[in-house]
């Protein structure tokens, strides 16, 4: 099985993005998406009915699930079985481990209609699975998540606390519904940190912000990003505005896929009423810390 060709580190381009194996064989944007979301879903269910943390152990085998599929084609690797070997093998890298034989009966307790095979037949699979999503990632495992930047960055704000509180609170649950989303695989996590703060300060229109060597020359997030700009951290709040407009959409009736609805559990889709314009938004611009600088 062979690993991404020339991936000198996880982070790709919107454009790049196109040209995923899934799209190259044939796939439309839409159908790779809700892939992506229902793969997710059933990670996100199992993980969490058997007691695994969104932080670290379940965002951690979703970004392994984005990754995997920057290599290979969801018509090659079943979404839901790919997702079970990313939680398995996350479990283990995260200290937090399941036996599969647990993992295997409560997917196909929490999903019967996905997993309608042997037991023994899906234990199979998900360790095989686990063997190539290893030598996918060429054993590259340690991750980071927005969620640590989030707590280290609500420190420079010099308002009340239980103002802050709230906002950090929403911006945690951002972070969740990020997982959902390919945002780990386009943007470094103290980025995307910044960007759900910055989303979660809008949403809740918190007003006088005020943080440590504030200057009228320079944003809060100067001292944190070097050369971050509020069109790049747009586009990010985009991409999970986007996502929430998709699964609105999936999740109506008339829009049901391959039997299976999209993530359960996130909020109703936020109201983004101060200067989110999507028009202004270029998606097909690079989003690595490379060029910031």
């Amino acid at each position: 099985m062979e690993t991404c060709p020339n991936l000198q580190e996880w982070l790709w381009t919107d454009d790049m993005l196109l040209r995923t194996p899934s799209r190259l064989a044939g796939m439309t944007e839409k159908e790779e998406q809700s892939e992506r979301v229902n793969g997710i879903k059933v990670l996100m269910e199992v993980g969490t009915s058997l007691k695994l943390s969104a932080n670290p152990t379940l965002a951690t085998a979703c970004v392994y699930f984005h990754r995997f599929y920057l290599c290979h084609s969801f018509r090659e690797f079943e979404s839901s079985t790919t997702a079970l070997g990313c939680l398995f093998l996350a479990g283990k890298v995260e200290e937090t481990p399941k036996k599969c034989k647990d993992l295997v009966y409560r997917a196909m307790e929490r999903h019967p209609k996905i997993f309608n095979y042997r037991p023994e037949k899906l234990m199979e699979d998900v360790m095989g699975l686990e063997r190539v999503i290893l030598q996918t990632m060429k054993f590259d495992l340690s991750v980071e998540h927005p969620y640590k930047y989030l707590l280290r960055y609500a420190k420079i704000f010099l308002i009340e606390k239980d103002v802050m509180g709230k906002v950090v609170q929403t911006a945690w649950t951002f972070a969740n519904d990020a997982n959902s989303t390919t945002l780990c695989v386009l943007w470094e996590p103290e980025i995307v940190a910044i960007a759900l703060l910055y989303m979660s300060f809008k949403m809740l229109k918190t007003e006088n912000l005020a943080w440590k060597n504030q200057s009228e020359e320079r944003y809060w997030w100067d001292d944190l990003v070097v050369g971050l700009s509020v069109d790049m951290m747009e586009r990010i709040c985009h991409k999970l505005l986007d996502f929430y407009s998709f699964k609105k959409q999936i999740e109506t009736p008339s829009a049901v896929t391959n039997g299976r609805t999209s993530t359960s559990g996130s909020p109703a889709t936020p109201k983004m009423e101060n200067g989110f314009n999507n028009s202004s938004v270029s998606s097909s611009s690079s989003g690595r810390r490379s060029q910031l600088h």
